[in-house]
């Protein structure tokens, strides 16, 4: 099940990912989320709905042209369209996406199935700025027991990787975002006793303490001012969570591991200051949200 943040972004990450790792769905997948304007007929059964967010959960088959089956929540824009719709409908809608944003414009109930999968998990309410951030267990690239309190004082960028990446604009880029951040800091006196950057793995099975520390050194991470950090998988994807990150397990191998990236920048005290999408910040931005927390604190 997809977290709350980010939903067609997240799918179209899913349609990309397959594209390069040779999947079997087509490049034309990507090609056609960038459409504007487009309509889609989706065809699926009910798991949840939240009128709260304006929005329904679907189990949905392949939407031709566009994405392959999956379970993902949808946004109405008219509320109505919820009324009367229970888990277990069987649905077919319409699926208009306009640039980044899509949202149905229609949903109609076609029948009742039983419900073959469980419900979606708990929807998870996104950090936002100010706000204090959750603790949370580790364990760092020398197999040290570790807790994010550990670093309460300083002002810490983390981010969220795993070392299989196949997918050189993904993880490795951010590991290289990081490289240059941390050659900033070194160099920068008013910052490198009040920073640290953590680059979190959601990927435990296969990121040991010692995975990490060889990545770490092939990265030219530097322990005094940047860690490589695991941890129980479930606990690590529900903090994750709380940042907009999304992950989904297809299979055990690294091409099936679906994610976006999000970096987040939290001050001495433990609260949120900003979260950086993607990877297309440059080490400057970073770097200023930094000495902007470190200032304040």
């Amino acid at each position: 099940m997809l977290q709350p943040a980010r939903a067609l972004e997240f799918a179209w990450k899913v349609c990309a990912l397959r594209c390069v790792c040779a999947s079997v769905f087509v490049c034309v997948l990507v090609c056609a989320s960038c459409a504007r304007g487009r309509e889609y007929e989706l065809r699926g059964q009910i798991l949840a709905v939240d009128p709260a967010r304006h929005e329904v959960t679907i189990k949905h088959d392949d939407i031709r042209g566009f994405m392959p089956g999956m379970t993902m929540p949808f946004k109405v824009r008219n509320d109505t369209l919820l009324e009367g719709k229970a888990p277990g409908d069987l649905v077919r809608a319409t699926l208009v996406v306009e640039g980044s944003e899509g949202y149905l414009t229609s949903l109609e109930a076609t029948g009742r199935a039983p419900l073959t999968e469980p419900p979606p998990r708990p929807r998870v309410d996104l950090l936002t700025p100010g706000e204090a951030v959750p603790d949370v267990a580790l364990i760092d690239q020398d197999g040290r027991p570790r807790r994010l309190s550990d670093w309460r004082g300083r002002t810490i960028a983390l981010t969220f990787i795993y070392t299989r990446c196949p997918l050189p604009d993904f993880c490795p880029r951010m590991d290289r975002r990081f490289a240059d951040v941390q050659q900033q800091l070194l160099g920068d006196a008013g910052l490198r006793e009040r920073v640290h950057l953590l680059s979190i793995s959601f990927d435990p099975a296969f990121d040991t303490a010692e995975v990490l520390a060889a990545h770490g050194k092939a990265v030219g991470a530097r322990s005094e001012v940047w860690s490589l950090m695991t941890g129980d998988q479930a606990a690590i994807e529900q903090f994750a969570a709380r940042f907009g990150v999304s992950v989904m397990r297809e299979s055990a191998t690294p091409a099936d591991v679906v994610h976006n990236l999000r970096t987040a920048v939290i001050d001495g005290s433990g609260r949120l200051v900003a979260i950086l999408s993607g990877t297309d910040w440059q080490p400057a931005e970073l770097i200023a949200h930094l000495r902007n927390a470190v200032g304040k604190s």
